[in-house]
Formats: C-alpha cells, structure tokens, sequence
C-alpha cells in the first residue's frame, strides 16, 4: 500500500468509534493508521457536512491517521470548521517522518482567528491565513526536494497562487493525523472535518460547490436534490452550497449565483 499517492477521505473513508449504526456506509479502511481518541462521525441530520453522507466531528483529543504517504513531497486538501472559542492553538493536521506519529515535519492550526501553517519543526518556516466563518478549504503542498511549502486557504490551488510559502525543510513524509491529536490546545468547543483527499505530484483544489447531485455539473437539478436534503432524503453530493454548516434555503440562492457564473 505505500505506493499509493492518493487518499480520499468522504463518504466511504470516514473513521468512528463509539458510534451506533446508522444509514451511514462509513469506514476506517482508507486509514491504514486506525483511529485514536472520540472521533465522532454522526448521522448526517445532525453533523454538518461539506459533501456526500459523511463527515467527522472531534470535540476532545481524537484523529484518524494515515500510513499511506511515504513521500518526500505532499499535497493535501481538507475542509474544515472550526467552531472554538478562548485562548490558544490547536493542530488540525499533522504530518509525521514515521509511523508512530513522534517526529513532526509539518502542521496546520488553528488560533481561533487565522489557521497556522508551520514547518519549522522540520526546518522550515511558517505563516498564516484568517479564517471565514463556516466551513474553511485548506490545501497545502510540502516538498522537501525542492525546500518549498505553499498553501491555500479558501482558494483554488489548480488555479491561484499560493496564499503563502516558505521554506519545507527536509523528511519524508511517512503518516498524516487528521482530526485533533494534540486536543483543544487550551480552546474549547468542537472541529469538523470533511473530504480530506492527498496527491504526490498534483494539486487536488475545491469540490465542486453546488452540485448537490453529484452530476459533476451546477444547473437546476441541484435544486431539487437541496429540496430533498432539507426535506430529510440526503443527497450525495455538495447540497451545503454556500458552506456554513446546514443545507436550507440560502442554498438556493448560492446555486444560481453558480450557475450565472457570479
């Protein structure tokens, strides 16, 4: 499996412990590094989500790990939502050089304000970006060979410049923690997490929003698939258009402005 270069984290690759059974088809097997700590994945009528049945929610120290990189370079994209409050930082996000997840290369947190991106422990440097309110789009790329460490917040890495880079530092990256592996950091409230997915070599950009049908197209069919989530029948798609956090009416509005390109 270390061959592999990409991992997708949605609707089939969701951890969860401590969670009875639901209409959910959700499992741990796209993460070879298992579970730690009350990773919570909860009916979808009740966690939010960004896209498909599935989404993980983490309001104490818990993360699912992944064996699968073993790159010297790294391109990650996740969405998530912070929704803490009070003093101090808490990792989101932490690449490791072994499996055993004790040699940090590179990591992204949040200070309740702006997320943090930071190589240092690595060598490297580190910046940051403000947060928006609702669901956040986070895609970084480390690569080691060439010393570099960009990433994007809220933006199309398929298409715009990085928000921010700086030097990676060096190591390859054998395991990734997605969740809250060193907890709260002294913050309090809950994190969610969705469509965590990894590339070696390409950037992997945003999912895209409105196609609460999963046609791979915005038009007015995903009208009536945001009817259908809100009326309880949950679509596979991205129906939460306008991402903060709850499909209901304001979708509606957010579709058309897709559609007319605005």
């Amino acid at each position: 499996m270390r061959n592999m270069d990409r991992v997708i984290f949605g609707c089939l690759l969701v951890a969860g412990l401590g969670v009875g059974s639901s209409a959910m088809a959700c499992t741990t097997d796209g993460w070879l590094g298992g579970t730690s700590g009350d990773t919570q994945v909860g009916s979808p009528t009740t966690i939010s989500r960004v896209s498909e049945l599935c989404a993980l929610k983490l309001a104490t120290t818990g993360y699912v790990q992944d064996n699968n990189p073993a790159h010297t370079r790294m391109i990650a994209r996740f969405y998530v939502w912070p929704q803490l409050s009070g003093s101090g930082t808490a990792d989101v996000f932490v690449a490791y050089d072994n499996d055993a997840g004790t040699g940090p290369l590179f990591k992204v947190s949040f200070d309740g304000t702006n997320f943090l991106f930071d190589a240092t422990d690595a060598g490297g440097g580190s910046g940051s970006t403000a947060a928006v309110s609702g669901w956040n789009l986070v895609e970084v790329d480390y690569n080691s060979d060439s010393n570099t460490f960009s990433y994007w917040l809220n933006s199309d890495a398929t298409s715009e410049s990085a928000d921010g880079s700086f030097a990676s530092g060096s190591g390859t990256v054998q395991a990734v923690q997605l969740g809250l592996p060193n907890g709260l950091g002294g913050l309090t409230g809950s994190v969610s997490f969705d469509s965590y997915e990894s590339h070696s070599t390409t950037p992997v950009g945003p999912l895209l929003i409105g196609d609460a049908n999963a046609d791979d197209t915005v038009n007015i069919f995903d009208y009536s698939a945001v009817q259908q989530d809100i009326l309880g029948n949950l679509q596979t798609g991205q129906p939460d258009c306008n991402l903060d956090g709850s499909v209901n009416i304001f979708d509606y509005s957010c579709i058309q402005q897709v559609i007319l390109g605005g």
